[in-house]
Order: structure tokens, then sequence, then C-alpha cells
């Protein structure tokens, strides 16, 4: 029997990192694990990797900043497995810039894709979630960037500060339905978005990752360890499963204490 036995998990960002690690840990699980991404290659990849491990699993290429797509998203995962029972808000990015010197379009993605995605595809499930008895799980992926704040993240950390206030909103509204909608705080966890800059990917025309002296300052306040994805899907774990019936509305702190 697993945690997550008979029911649908829609997954935003999975092709890679805490949202990869999330769809493998939940089919796992015994959930039907819908995975989306903009990226197509590596989507159907993980959704490969997830079927070949003997998981239940579609995919749905979306952009989470269209609601038209974070319609189809929804609508995949109930066309194809006939029911919507949790939703992981996993998408974001990063675009990092003193304040002085951010650019519109630097301010305008991270809002767009981290807290404007998150509320477009809560909105997308409220036709499938907004039932009496439903009793779904919605968890958001946030960052103790949004508690704590950060240097050259005023983008970022008002985006998931965002997140930290539309969960708690969130929260409130759908009790009735005995939805739980509650985020998670990551620190520091190895994705592409903290691997180090100088020798980091590309990402819509702008190199990922922290400068490397800043990078090591950051492990060394927490251990010289960095989270690794598979670390931060157990969490979600807990969130998306029947142990976290009576919490909601929380802001789970992940960051190995980097954040207190």
């Amino acid at each position: 029997m697993g945690k997550l036995d008979g029911k649908v998990a829609v997954i935003t960002g999975s092709a890679r990192g805490i949202g990869k690690a999330d769809a493998l840990l939940f089919a796992q699980e015994g959930a039907c694990v819908v995975v989306s991404d903009v990226d197509r290659e590596p989507l159907v990849a993980t959704a490969k990797e997830i079927e070949a491990a003997g998981g239940k699993v579609a995919w749905c290429i979306a952009d989470v900043t269209k609601p038209e797509d974070t319609d189809k998203l929804m609508d995949t995962a109930v066309d194809i497995f006939g029911d919507l029972n949790i939703l992981v808000n996993n998408a974001g990015i990063a675009r990092d810039a003193l304040l002085h010197k951010m650019t519109d379009t630097q301010w305008d993605m991270c809002l767009d894709i981290i807290l404007k995605g998150t509320f477009n595809c809560v909105r997308s499930a409220a036709k499938y979630m907004m039932k009496k008895g439903h009793g779904g799980k919605i968890i958001n992926t946030a960052s103790v960037m949004g508690l704590m704040g950060n240097v050259g993240q005023v983008n970022y950390t008002a985006a998931k500060a965002g997140v930290i206030g539309l969960t708690k909103t969130v929260a409130r509204e759908w009790a009735r339905f005995g939805v739980n909608c509650n985020a998670i705080a990551y620190g520091f966890v190895h994705t592409r978005f903290t691997a180090e800059k100088e020798t980091g990917e590309e990402v819509a025309g702008e190199k990922m990752g922290i400068p490397r002296k800043v990078r090591d300052r950051m492990l060394q306040e927490i251990g010289g360890k960095a989270i690794t994805p598979e670390d931060a899907a157990k969490p979600a774990l807990f969130l998306a499963s029947v142990d976290s019936d009576f919490i909601t509305g929380h802001v789970l702190n992940v960051s190995a204490g980097m954040y207190m």
C-alpha cells in the first residue's frame, strides 16, 4: 500500500528538479501523476522514467502564465485519470539583479511564473476541487527567501512571499470543501537554479545559478550540504498524504537551518 494509492496528482514544473522528484515519489507511492512543463524533451523523459518504474503517468505541456494552458492541464488529469486530488504548484524561475538594476522583464517573469502561475493553476483546479467533501491537497512551492528577503532577488522574494499569502487565503476559502492548502519554504536545494553561475545552464536567455563565492558562503551557513530534490520531495509527500489532514494554511520551513 502506498501513501497516495488511488489519488491523482498534477505537478507543474516537473520536468526537472524538485518537481521531477515529487512526481517520481508520488508515483512510487501509488498516485496517478500528470507531469507538466514548458520544455517537451525533458518532460517526456521524466514521464518515461516514471512509466519504466511501473508508475501511472501522463504528460502535458503547459505554460502556467496562460489560463488556457492551466485549464487544459487540470482537464487532462480528469480526462485521463478521472479525478484531481492533489495539485503541486512548483513551476518557477529566478532572474536575479539588484533592485536598482532590475528590468521590467526580470520583474514580470518572476511574478508571472511563480505567483500568477500558482494563482492560475488553483483557479483552474477550482471546478474540480471546490466540491463538498472533496478533501484534496494543494502544495505550493515557496522559499525561505519569501520570509527573510535576499539581496539581488527582490522579484523572486516578492513572488514567493505572494505565494505564501495566496496559500493562506486558499486554505481559508476552501476549508469548507475539506481541501488543505499548504506551502513549503525551501532553502538551498540543489537544482539548476542554485548551481554555480559561472558554469550554469542558460534558460530563456539568461544564465542560471549563483556566483561561486556567494554559493560557497550560503552552503557554509548550513554545514556545506545542499538539500537534494529527492530530500525536498519527502515533505511534499507528507503534505499530499492523509498524514497532514489536519494541517492547512501552514508554511513548512525546509531549509536545514538557513531560516529559523
